[in-house]
């Protein structure tokens, strides 16, 4: 995408609705009527107000439109954290929904499957009205956030109303995440998706059979190895194999949305993708156990699958109770696949949630990092930790060098997290520990890339050469294979190999060339410095005196 257009989808994303939401979030209206968003059910829990999230849009929403040009037009490096079904926007899943000649209910607000009846119409007859609703229903857009438990409860729940769509849409799933990377000046994105849930729920209900639950199996790991035998012995291998022409499908469908290959190509061909495998934290044991074995297979042989993750809500009773089993479990198979990349959710939790002083908050980071977790997403309860705990997590994250995710956007919505009491800060400029942006939901949130290092630039005040760390981060941690071209991303220092050049120049000699031939993820890296030296020469100079005049909150 050439730089007028990114700077013109800059600015439409900043008029949209105060300034902080994307068009596939936009009202559809155009009778004159204004839809009542449904009504947020009644919650217990977390009950504090959220104010957070009116600050963060607030102040993406007084962005100079300057500001907001750069920073759409600069080079981001990877997205290495976001949820394939929630990345794309409601009114795309609405339109997916109407070539498929889907359903919709108008009580509950979901797009449903065929038949269509007179309870369920035919979602191409969605009046205008109900359209909004359904909008607002898969996504925090027009969200009252009346406190902290319904914003979290809301965000979770969109995953099941267009759960019909985003089932057999991975394709046109993919194109659509690749496409916004594009527009946000991504060069690789790392999504997460599952695999095979039906043969994964037939398994799981035979291993249950095969280890009860209420027998020790779970929490001992000494049965773990006769438990994957059993999977094996009941098709696990052919599953995964499965898994891998569903992927080839996935993938072939989205090169031929963007014509890949073709003279008119798409140029979101141009960004680069890899898959994690998730596993839902909130399945019960032997469901989890069965999706995670098949993860770390399918990782294990299909090297478009460079990692495995654990998703759903943390906070949620069978996370909570089930967690160190969970982690034994990926312990287990961190062993037995040492090759497969690992990174977790992890201290996606805060007081509110689980209570003042619960040793979740720092166990749910130990304990991921423990397990294997090379990245952790979220991190937030580190927030909450007394400086003895915290000192023990960044000792941990520096001995396994270990990279923090940042989706600003989501720990607002979700957690009422932002601003000076978002932990980033202290992540990455108190500890210097490794840092990296990401957008976890991006339609869910009505939000892009952009407006994650929008937000974060003007709140924390960071300076161009942190927001180039960021970006180099983001590659340096990726799954991509090979060795990195950073021996220490902060002081810009490259391997031996490349350590006289300049990086990202051209024809780049020996020894470097065969290192970069030999890399992908060097290689990617090296692509990246390119586009970062024409950003600098072009506009490096206005940039940084644009990032100097933003406004501190």
């Amino acid at each position: 995408m050439d730089a007028g257009k990114r700077f013109k989808n800059g600015l439409l994303l900043l008029l949209l609705l105060g300034g902080a939401l994307s068009a596939g979030c936009a009202g559809l209206t155009t009778d004159g009527q204004t839809p009542a968003a449904p009504a947020p059910v009644a919650q217990t829990g977390c009950t504090q107000a959220n104010t957070a999230v009116k600050d963060y849009f607030a102040l993406i929403g007084k962005a100079p439109p300057e500001l907001v040009k750069w920073m759409t037009l600069f080079p981001k490096g990877g997205d290495i954290h976001n949820h394939l079904s929630g990345t794309v926007m409601p009114a795309d899943y609405l339109a997916m929904g109407i070539a498929a000649g889907d359903c919709y209910d108008p009580q509950g607000y979901a797009i449903t499957k065929p038949p269509c009846t007179a309870a369920n119409p035919p979602l191409s007859q969605a009046g205008p009205a109900d359209r909004q609703n359904l909008i607002d229903s898969m996504s925090m857009h027009g969200f009252p956030y009346p406190d902290i438990q319904s914003g979290h409860d809301h965000f979770f729940a969109t995953f099941g109303k267009f759960g019909a769509v985003s089932g057999v849409n991975q394709g046109a799933m993919l194109a659509k995440l690749l496409q916004q990377g594009d527009a946000d000046n991504v060069d690789y994105a790392e999504t997460m998706m599952s695999f095979q849930s039906a043969a994964v729920t037939s398994l799981s209900d035979k291993l249950r059979q095969q280890f009860p639950l209420d027998g020790p199996y779970y929490k001992d790991n000494r049965y773990y190895p006769e438990m994957y035998k059993y999977l094996l012995s009941l098709g696990l291998t052919q599953t995964a194999a499965l898994a891998r022409v569903d992927l080839t499908g996935y993938v072939n469908q989205a090169r031929g949305i963007l014509r890949c290959g073709a003279p008119d190509a798409d140029p979101a061909c141009a960004v680069s993708f890899r898959f994690l495998s998730e596993v839902n934290r909130n399945a019960d044991l032997a469901k989890m156990f069965t999706q995670t074995a098949l993860s770390f297979l399918l990782s294990s042989v299909d090297s478009r699958v460079v990692g495995v993750n654990l998703v759903s809500g943390e906070d949620l009773a069978t996370s909570m109770q089930d967690f160190p089993s969970q982690m034994a479990i990926f312990g287990y198979y961190h062993q037995k696949f040492p090759q497969v990349n690992i990174a977790l959710h992890g201290g996606e939790i805060t007081p509110c949630f689980v209570g003042a002083g619960n040793p979740a908050l720092k166990e749910h980071l130990t304990a991921s990092i423990a397990a294997g977790a090379k990245r952790i997403g979220h991190g937030i309860s580190f927030a909450f930790l007394d400086d003895q705990g915290a000192a023990e997590v960044v000792s941990l994250m520096r001995q396994q060098d270990v990279l923090v995710e940042v989706p600003m956007t989501s720990n607002a919505q979700i957690l009422g997290i932002t601003g000076n009491d978002h932990p980033f800060p202290r992540y990455f400029r108190t500890n210097r520990l490794p840092a990296a942006f990401a957008t976890d939901d991006e339609g869910v949130s009505c939000t892009n890339y952009t407006v994650e290092w929008l937000y974060a630039a003007q709140q924390y005040r960071l300076t161009y050469d942190e927001l180039v760390a960021l970006g180099r981060f983001s590659l340096q941690y990726s799954f991509l294979p090979g060795a990195p071209l950073w021996q220490d991303v902060r002081a810009a220092k490259t391997v031996g190999q490349c350590g006289d050049l300049l990086p990202g120049s051209p024809n780049p000699p020996e020894p470097c060339r065969t290192f970069l031939q030999q890399s992908e993820k060097a290689a990617k890296q090296w692509e990246h410095e390119a586009a970062l030296a024409r950003f600098n020469q072009q506009y490096g100079d206005r940039f940084r005196q644009d990032l100097g005049g933003s406004q501190h909150h």
